[in-house]
């Protein structure tokens, strides 16, 4: 590599380290000020002034914070919600390689958030795994007005593969066996799951079988996350508890909550917020007033134990400050 060093430093400076035999930017930066002195005989202040040119030349001028930094790690690391203020609680969104999960009791809007986050990320491919109900495929069109330089012409849809599964070996092979296939043929974004726990309570009489086939679609899931760079969001339900002051708590117990790196909790408010405020809205409206919800991070490696609030519109769920 020729040295550019007479682009840098003054002509008579460079005349004398050139001539001591100094023609590059490393040995300037790795020789100490005595070394280059008695090579030279220039004074140690000229020589500083040699260093602090080569060093400045050298070294990339960085304004980065340490958010800015994080955040722009998050970008490669994490999948979007849908939801821009939801985005920011998890500094950027679903975590890449690992299982996220959505619980709360019914009418918190669970499905809808896995439908925005498929809709979202509709130029990777999604797989959206039903459990309980059909796909909202009518919800979907609805939602799909929300996405961002929204063109009617466009099917976000047909990236979204949708299975129906009701029974938990069913859910198991579904993971193993033709999800690898799947995945190798499409560059997967989004795993979803909605819900968890229905093929679960089917059967649920032997706990020790639940937990190893729990254990057993759990680490499927986490190895697809992350051998493909995907994430996965299981949406759960609840269960009663007498020990819980909020008196509920995400089913499938240990054997499960083990596994998820992400916990999230949607609840209801008795929160309501003019519809005035909102550009959109749907039937959920009474006396002109719509029920506030709020999203909980549980628990996250990386976040902090954050909230934020949202109601749910024609188009989606919208975070509200």
């Amino acid at each position: 590599m020729m040295s550019h060093l007479h682009l840098i430093l003054p002509p008579k400076l460079y005349e004398n380290i050139e001539r001591a035999g100094i023609n590059t930017a490393k040995q300037i930066l790795v020789l100490s000020v005595w070394e280059i002195k008695k090579k030279t005989n220039l004074s140690t202040q000229d020589i500083k002034l040699i260093k602090s040119y080569v060093a400045n030349e050298m070294s990339p001028s960085s304004i980065l914070t340490s958010k800015r930094i994080l955040h722009e790690r998050n970008i490669n690391t994490k999948v979007t919600t849908g939801c821009s203020e939801i985005n920011s609680v998890l500094e950027g969104g679903y975590r890449i390689g690992t299982i996220t999960e959505i619980f709360g009791e019914s009418g918190t809007g669970k499905t809808q958030l896995g439908i925005q986050a498929a809709l979202h990320n509709w130029p990777k491919s999604v797989l959206y795994i039903c459990t309980e109900d059909l796909f909202p495929i009518k919800r979907l069109n609805e939602i799909k007005r929300c996405v961002p330089n929204y063109d009617p012409n466009v099917d976000y849809g047909k990236n979204i593969f949708v299975e129906h599964i009701i029974e938990a070996r069913d859910l198991l092979s579904c993971i193993q066996v033709r999800s690898p296939k799947l995945l190798s043929q499409h560059r997967f974004s989004l795993i979803i799951i909605d819900s968890i726990a229905a093929p679960f309570r089917v059967d649920n009489s032997n706990y020790v079988q639940r937990a190893e086939e729990l254990r057993e679609l759990s680490m499927a899931l986490i190895n697809f996350s992350q051998q493909y760079k995907l994430a996965v969001l299981c949406i759960n339900q609840v269960t009663a508890s007498f020990n819980n002051s909020d008196n509920m708590l995400p089913s499938l117990g240990l054997a499960w909550s083990n596994m998820v790196s992400t916990r999230l909790w949607v609840r209801k408010t008795m929160k309501t917020i003019d519809v005035n405020k909102i550009k959109a809205f749907e039937s959920e409206i009474c006396n002109d007033k719509i029920l506030v919800k709020e999203l909980i991070v549980t628990f996250a490696p990386d976040l902090a134990n954050d909230k934020v609030q949202y109601v749910i519109t024609d188009r989606g769920i919208k975070g509200i400050t």
